[in-house]
């Protein structure tokens, strides 16, 4: 990819914290809050090697999405969970106005300069799945979410795609899976806000890497780096 691209990564479910004036919300769901439903395990941590391996940008969150759910629009019914939905409105309000809005403002910021800047932007959201769902194994290790009518998504994916496939041929790697790229989320209304010349991929990776450990999900990570860095044209690819 050409100097006329710039990169940002960001990762909207890094962590499980839940604010202080809440913690009574969630006394009896120490559990949820540590499994899926609270966070997104390993992800933060696959987009801090992302960004470490290009230089690019970070911009992640961890406050829990069992508070607030970043990666949904206003109004969506999963933006709150049931305990937060019972608050009064005012209340939930106040979590957007300081967990929700400065997160979305904050991308939309960066997306923006990058655009006024005469560059196409490319944004990765580094988010993780469950291996199981509702009983159902998922058979994947690595999804790549875009939308299949903007060519240059679908065109950067199948690169990435081909990098990380020769650097560990092994991972089951999807397309717009486990989730469909053009659902509701962050990068789908950043398209709609900005156009052609922005890029929205989610990534998604299986959690048995961070359930592995340390060192498995270090691994699965640094080989998604690497790949990325090459379908950047930032290191030697695949011959």
């Amino acid at each position: 990819m050409s100097a006329s691209w710039a990169l940002l990564i960001t990762c909207e479910h890094g962590g499980n914290a839940v604010p202080e004036a809440y913690a009574p919300l969630f006394a009896d769901l120490g559990e949820a809050l540590a499994s899926h439903y609270g966070f997104d395990l390993g992800a933060l941590a696959t987009a801090r090697a992302l960004a470490r391996a290009t230089g690019a940008p970070l911009l992640a969150a961890t406050t829990s999405r069992l508070v607030v759910d970043l990666n949904r629009s206003a109004g969506h019914p999963r933006l709150f969970s049931a305990m937060v939905k019972a608050l009064p409105r005012a209340e939930r309000q106040a979590i957007l106005a300081a967990h929700y809005h400065p997160h979305r403002e904050a991308v939309a910021r960066v997306v923006a300069e990058g655009l006024a800047a005469n560059c196409r932007v490319l944004h990765i959201a580094s988010h993780s799945f469950t291996p199981r769902l509702h009983g159902l194994t998922r058979h994947c290790d690595v999804g790549f979410l875009y939308d299949p009518g903007w060519m240059a998504e679908k065109e950067f994916c199948a690169r990435w795609r081909r990098e990380l496939r020769c650097l560990d041929s092994d991972l089951i790697l999807r397309r717009n899976y486990p989730y469909r790229g053009v659902s509701d989320g962050l990068a789908t209304a950043l398209r709609r806000r900005f156009g052609e010349r922005y890029l929205g991929v989610e990534l998604e990776v299986n959690q048995r890497f961070a359930l592995g450990g340390e060192e498995t999900l270090a691994s699965v990570s640094e080989h998604l780096a690497d790949a990325l860095a090459r379908a950047l044209g930032r290191a030697a690819g695949c011959p």
